[in-house]
């Protein structure tokens, strides 16, 4: 964590940087074309430790410019799954059945972005 910096931040910082760079990647792969539809899905809320709107909020500003929000009912390039606790109780099969990638922020942990494909089990890579 930066000097200043709350842990929100500290979060929304490495999971921009990591859908930065899931975002370049897949636009090498696809040369570039539309923007990736992302949205944000979020846990009950029942036991948080951290603010999950705010790491939300930072998170849609940071990248205005680079994706396209759309409902979590609709068909996505990456879920980000933001869970207030270590339980994860958001990052279930059902919840990612409509998201090509899937990056779970749980608590103060966050995942690497993964792939699709036998329940989420391949990483993307480097990220």
């Amino acid at each position: 964590m930066k000097a200043g910096e709350n842990e929100e931040e500290s979060l929304a910082r490495e999971s921009v940087a990591k859908i930065r760079a899931w975002a370049e990647k897949r636009k090498r792969a696809t040369g570039g074309g539309s923007l990736p539809r992302l949205t944000i899905k979020f846990c009950g809320g029942c036991n948080p430790s951290i603010e999950r709107g705010l790491l939300a909020r930072i998170i849609r500003e940071d990248l205005a410019d680079l994706v396209r929000w759309v409902s979590a009912e609709e068909e996505v390039d990456l879920l980000v799954i933001i869970g207030g606790c270590l339980t994860a109780c958001a990052d279930r099969p059902e919840v990612k059945e409509k998201a090509a990638h899937c990056l779970a922020i749980a608590g103060p942990a966050i995942s690497i972005i993964q792939r699709r494909e036998n329940g989420y089990a391949k990483s993307t890579g480097g990220n």
